[in-house]
């Protein structure tokens, strides 16, 4: 299975010819070739991970689309393919097996209201917990890490790999981060990866690795 990222929280995976595509967002730009993507999904509400205009492109060259959201946010897409799931829920779509994790967003501040998020393992090989620190039920080979947003801290995110402990680490949900930012929160991050013997893999848009 060939995982690649693009811009903050969206990656594709491809396996057999066919794709899958995670939370293409506001921030997506390099996005480009949306043919054979047998599913899509978003883990929740927020911008950077849901951009109707970008829902419309991918139905439009995938007629077949199916899409997979949190409860409610399944109401804002006026399609019969699109379903909404929760912790618990598996699919199999393609050649690709979805087991759903997670419920709600991470607290950025209690007076902020928390939307629905779901967290999602990809043939039990790689696994995306959306705005969360939720895990997932097995050690996976790949785990997208969240590494810059309102509701974490570094703190969380070294705790979450060394809770986690997959076999390797890819930094995502960073379009916040500036150069300097980011070369400093990876030198931590790497950190924990040692203690483990987990690879630390950054992707920038467009790179790919096998997983």
């Amino acid at each position: 299975m060939k995982l690649t990222k693009y811009e903050h929280a969206c990656v594709v995976l491809e396996e057999q010819g066919q794709k899958l595509v995670i939370d293409p967002g506001s921030f997506t730009q390099s996005l480009t070739d949306l043919s054979n993507v047998v599913a899509l999904i978003i883990t929740h509400e927020h911008m950077d991970h849901f951009d109707p205009t970008w829902i419309e492109k991918l139905q439009q060259e995938n007629p077949d689309l199916l899409i997979f959201t949190p409860e409610g946010l399944d109401l804002e897409i006026d399609d019969e393919l699109t379903h909404a799931v929760k912790a618990g829920a598996e699919h199999n779509v393609g050649p690709f097996d979805l087991k759903f994790f997670g419920g709600i967003h991470a607290q950025i501040h209690p007076t902020i209201p928390r939307p629905n998020n779901i967290g999602v393992l990809i043939n039990g090989s790689v696994y995306y917990g959306g705005d969360s620190f939720d895990k997932p039920d097995v050690q996976p080979n790949v785990l997208l890490t969240p590494v810059s947003a309102p509701w974490l801290k570094m703190g969380e995110v070294i705790d979450y790999v060394d809770a986690v402990k997959p076999k390797i680490c890819v930094p995502t949900h960073n379009a916040l981060n500036s150069e300097i930012a980011t070369s400093l929160t990876e030198v931590w991050l790497k950190g924990v990866c040692q203690k483990h013997n987990i690879t630390f893999n950054h992707l920038s848009p467009g790179d790919s690795i096998d997983c």
